[in-house]
C-alpha cells in the first residue's frame, strides 16, 4: 500500500498593499530572479501538445499568470498554439480566466483534445482566428479588458532549414527534427517572407495588445533567438524594441533554461553556430494613467500598418556552416 502523500502546505498570507497577485513575499522574491532552470514533468496532455514545436509548459505559465495577475483577473494569449498559457490559468491558485487567440484551427484542436481530458480544470476559451484582427476588435474586446497577457509568438519567418544543410538528415538522427510550426495561411506572421515585415506584423499585434491591457498591466513575452543566413539575431531585444515603440516600457528579462535540450553539431568541423538552448521571457508594463496614454498617443509606428501578407510561405533554404 502506497503511503498518503504529504499534505501540502497552506500558502502565506500575501502583503497588505499587495495589489499584483496573490503571492507571499518569499515567493515574490524567488519568481524575481533573471535565471530560470526547470525541468517539468510530462503532464497535461504533453503527448499530444508536443506535436507543436514551441509547446510550453503549463506550470510555466502557471508561475507567470500567478505572479503578474491577481484571482479572478483575465489573462490573454494572443498566439495560443496548443493552450499553454490556458492551461497554466486553470492551474493557478485560484484559477484566472483566460482566452487564447490561434490562427491555426489545428493547433486549436490539440488544446481542446487535452482539456476534455482534464474536465477537473477549469474551462478556458481559444478563439481561432488572426490575432491582430481580433485585437482590433473593440466590440469584442474592449480597451482594458485584460489583466495580463502573456504569448510566445512566432520567432522569426518560417524557413525550412536555418541551422544545417540537411546533407546528413538520413543517417544521424541528431540532425533531424519533427519541429513542425507551419502554417499556409498567409496571416500567420511567420509566412510574412522577410524578417523586417515579420517585425512590422508584431509592431501592429503589440499595438492591439497595448489597448486591450489594463494600465499597469504587463505582458510576458517568451521568445528564442536565431541563427539565420550566418548571422546570430537578438530577435528578443528587436521584438522588446518594437513593443516599445507600441506603447509599452520593458521592465526586464527571464533567461529560461528548459533542461533536456539536445545538442545538435552545427558547423562541426568548420566554425562555431551556437545551440541555441535557453529562451527570453521579456517583461514589459502598460505604463499607468495619463502617463500610458501619453505613451500610446506618442508612440510612433515602425510601419505605417502590418504588411499585407499575400505571398506563398517561404521555401527557402538558410544554409548554415557544414552539416
Amino acid at each position: 500500500m502506497k503511503p498518503a502523500p504529504e499534505p501540502v502546505p497552506p500558502r502565506k498570507p500575501k502583503h497588505p498593499r499587495n495589489s499584483l497577485n496573490e503571492l507571499d513575499g518569499e515567493r515574490w522574491l524567488y519568481f524575481t530572479r533573471s535565471i530560470l532552470k526547470t525541468s517539468y514533468p510530462r503532464e497535461f496532455g504533453h503527448d499530444l501538445r508536443k506535436s507543436h514545436g514551441a509547446n510550453k509548459p503549463p506550470r510555466l505559465m502557471q508561475a507567470l499568470v500567478e505572479f503578474f495577475s491577481k484571482g479572478g483577473g483575465r489573462v490573454l494569449d494572443p498566439f495560443a498554439g496548443v493552450g499553454g498559457t490556458l492551461l497554466g490559468a486553470s492551474l493557478a491558485e485560484p484559477p484566472r480566466k483566460a482566452v487564447g487567440f490561434e490562427i491555426n484551427p489545428k493547433w486549436a484542436e490539440v488544446y481542446a483534445e487535452v482539456a476534455g481530458k482534464h474536465r477537473d480544470l477549469p474551462a478556458q476559451e481559444m478563439v481561432v482566428g488572426d490575432c491582430v484582427a481580433l485585437l482590433g476588435d473593440a466590440v469584442r474586446f474592449p480597451d482594458g479588458c485584460f489583466d495580463f497577457v502573456a504569448t510566445d509568438p512566432p520567432y522569426n519567418v518560417h524557413l525550412e532549414r536555418t541551422m544545417c544543410d540537411g546533407k546528413y538528415d538520413a543517417t544521424h538522427g541528431n540532425r533531424r527534427s519533427d519541429y513542425d510550426m507551419r502554417s499556409d495561411d498567409p496571416r500567420d506572421l511567420a509566412n510574412f517572407g522577410t524578417y523586417d515585415r515579420f517585425l512590422d506584423g508584431m509592431e501592429a499585434a503589440f499595438r492591439g495588445m497595448h489597448r486591450v491591457l489594463r494600465d499597469g498591466g504587463y505582458l510576458a513575452l517568451i521568445v528564442r533567438n536565431a541563427y539565420q543566413e550566418g548571422e546570430y539575431l537578438f530577435t528578443h531585444v528587436d521584438l522588446a524594441r518594437r513593443a516599445k515603440a507600441a506603447g509599452f516600457t520593458p521592465k526586464g528579462e527571464i533567461v529560461w533554461y528548459q533542461t533536456g535540450s539536445r545538442l545538435r553539431p552545427y558547423g562541426y568541423p568548420y566554425g562555431y553556430v551556437p545551440n541555441i538552448a535557453h529562451q527570453f521571457i521579456v517583461i514589459l508594463q502598460k505604463p499607468r494613467g495619463k502617463k500610458g496614454k501619453k505613451a500610446a498617443a506618442a508612440a510612433t509606428p515602425t510601419a505605417a500598418a502590418a504588411p499585407a501578407a499575400t505571398e506563398a510561405p517561404t521555401k527557402k533554404k538558410a544554409k548554415v556552416g557544414k552539416g
